[in-house]
C-alpha cells in the first residue's frame, strides 16, 4: 500500500540525502575552517589601521570581524570534538555578529555607535531585535529564534544536541556543520559589503588604495563557496534553520 509523505517528511528526507553526501560535507567543513581565517586576517589588518588612525567606525567593524571570525573558528573546533551543544551557542552568537556587520556595512554611524556605547546603550540599540528593525537587509527573525532555543538560554529543545541523548536526533548531526557554513557564508557577505565604508584598500583618495587586494583570500573564499553552492544541492538555505529543526 503505497502511503504519501507529508510536506514536512519530504523535505527532512530530501534534507537526510543530501547531508549524507560525503563531497558535500568536505566542502561544508572546509568552509567552516577558511571564512574564519580570512575573517581574521582581514579583521586584524583593519584594526591595526584603525588603532593607528584612532577612527571609531573602524576600529567597530574592524572588531566585531574579530569577534565573528573568533566566534566560527570556536564553533568548528566544538563539531570537530562532536560538542554540538555548545557549538549551537557560538553559532547564535556568530548570528548576532552577523546582523552586527550587516547593519554597520549599511551605515558608519552604527559602527561609531556600537564601539563607543555603553552596556545600557548596547541593550538599548544593538540587541537583535532592534537591528532588525533599522537594517535594510532582511533579517529571518524566526530563524534567530530557532538557534535560541538550540543554543541560547537553556532550554528543553537543546536536548537534541546532547551527546548523551542521541535518540532525540530526527537528522544527521551533520546538519550543523551545513547551519554553520551557511552563517559564515552570510557573515563573510556581510563583511564584504561593508569594505567601501571601512578598507582603506577601497579609498580612492588613500595612499593605501588598491582595490584588488580587498578582500585578502576574496577571491579563494568566493571561489570555495561557488564551489560548494554547485557541489551540495541543500547548501541554500530553503526554510528556517533547516539543519537543527
Amino acid at each position: 500500500m503505497f502511503v504519501s509523505l507529508s510536506l514536512k517528511e519530504q523535505v527532512a528526507q530530501e534534507l537526510e540525502t543530501g547531508l549524507a553526501d560525503g563531497d558535500a560535507q568536505v566542502l561544508r567543513e572546509r568552509v567552516a575552517r577558511e571564512i574564519p581565517g580570512a575573517l581574521s586576517s582581514n579583521g586584524q589588518r583593519l584594526s591595526i589601521h584603525y588603532w593607528l588612525e584612532r577612527e571609531a567606525a573602524g576600529t567597530g567593524f574592524a572588531t566585531a570581524t574579530l569577534m565573528a571570525a573568533e566566534l566560527g573558528e570556536g564553533a568548528r573546533r566544538l563539531f570537530e570534538a562532536e560538542l554540538w551543544y555548545p557549538g549551537a551557542a557560538l553559532v547564535r552568537q556568530l548570528i548576532e555578529c552577523g546582523y552586527l556587520l550587516t547593519l554597520m556595512s549599511e551605515n558608519r554611524d552604527e559602527a561609531t555607535a556600537w564601539m563607543t556605547s555603553s552596556h545600557d546603550e548596547i541593550v538599548k540599540k544593538f540587541m537583535p531585535r532592534h537591528m532588525r528593525q533599522r537594517a535594510v537587509r532582511n533579517f529571518r527573525p524566526k530563524e534567530y529564534e530557532a538557534h535560541c532555543d538550540l543554543g541560547g538560554h537553556p532550554n528543553p529543545v537543546g536536548r537534541s544536541l546532547l551527546s548523551r541523548h542521541i535518540e532525540r536526533r530526527e537528522l544527521s548531526m551533520r546538519g550543523n556543520w551545513l547551519d554553520l557554513a551557511q552563517h559564515l557564508a552570510d557573515t563573510w557577505s556581510g563583511f564584504v559589503s561593508g569594505l567601501p565604508l571601512y578598507d582603506p584598500r577601497m579609498d580612492r583618495n588613500d595612499s593605501l588604495y588598491s582595490p584588488a587586494r580587498s578582500p585578502e583570500h576574496g577571491q579563494d573564499i568566493e571561489h570555495l563557496l561557488a564551489e560548494w553552492y554547485e557541489r551540495d544541492p541543500i547548501a541554500v538555505r530553503s526554510s528556517p534553520a533547516p539543519s537543527i529543526a
